[in-house]
């Protein structure tokens, strides 16, 4: 598949087969995470891997409802700020390089025919403080957002794919 059809055809599923993923795939995964530019090169994530069921269900329920999708995923990845690392005249770049390695990652698994649905941490601050809470993270370590990753069943990938369509009053050229 060609970039620009990955993007093109990428769109959020929420449920899936039993299927595993594959050791190799995951870190393909993991490897498209970490390389996204980021502010300075600083690399300012981190990442932590989930496939324990229990723990997965924990980091829903740590969520809510939005967060339903982990307790069928093969695995979720808990992307991480990591402060100690950012850019030290603008630490906030650390949420753009979250959002740049969470996108990388998510079109990886597209690529690889795994599904996969963005799930919103940073900046709620109740989701937040549990994921961190729940996994024993320092203070430099802030939650950014949640990835959960697995097959597709049949029937979540023929749904359509929702926006697709070009909006042209949402281009300026030169002046708004």
């Amino acid at each position: 598949m060609d970039a620009i059809e990955n993007i093109m055809t990428r769109k959020s599923e929420r449920v899936y087969t039993d299927r595993r993923i594959s050791d190799e795939d995951l870190h393909t995964i993991l490897m498209a995470g970490m390389s996204g530019p980021s502010c300075t090169n600083a690399r300012d994530w981190s990442f932590i891997v989930v496939r324990d069921k229990k723990t997965l269900h924990k980091m829903a329920e740590a969520s809510g409802r939005p967060a339903e999708p982990l307790k069928n995923a093969d695995l979720g990845i808990l992307v991480c700020g990591d402060l100690d690392r950012a850019f030290p005249r603008a630490k906030e770049y650390w949420v753009i390089d979250g959002s740049i390695a969470a996108e990388n990652m998510i079109l990886a698994a597209h690529a690889l025919g795994i599904g996969s649905v963005w799930l919103g941490t940073w900046p709620q601050m109740e989701r937040v403080e549990n994921q961190a809470k729940l996994f024993g993270l320092p203070d430099s370590a802030v939650p950014h957002s949640i990835i959960a990753f697995g097959y597709p069943t049949e029937e979540e990938a023929s749904k359509p794919k929702k926006n697709t369509e070009f909006e042209a009053d949402r281009v300026h050229y030169e002046k708004w």
